[in-house]
């Protein structure tokens, strides 16, 4: 039995927003999957700069320690009296 051309359109255009609703719920679950990669990405990141300042922070401390225990032996040698 064939269609006339109206109904074949009529049928077309009556599925186009059942694929408009598929094809947007498609969208909306890869949107959700890259929104939690980029999240996890941005928390590496951030741990990764944490670990990273913490340690420049220890190594700007052991260099104090290093620069005063320094200053505290160049002190005592000068404070020694010469036994010449």
């Amino acid at each position: 039995m064939a269609y006339s051309q109206a109904l074949v359109l009529a049928g077309g255009i009556a599925h186009v927003p059942i694929l408009i609703t598929a094809l947007k719920f498609a969208d909306n679950k890869t949107l959700k999957l890259n929104k939690s990669k980029a999240a996890a990405v941005a928390l590496e990141k951030e741990k990764a700069e944490a670990a990273k300042a913490a340690s420049i922070a220890a190594e700007k401390e052991a260099a104090r320690i290093k620069s005063e225990k320094a200053a505290a032996a160049a002190a005592e040698l000068a404070s020694k009296p010469e036994s010449d």
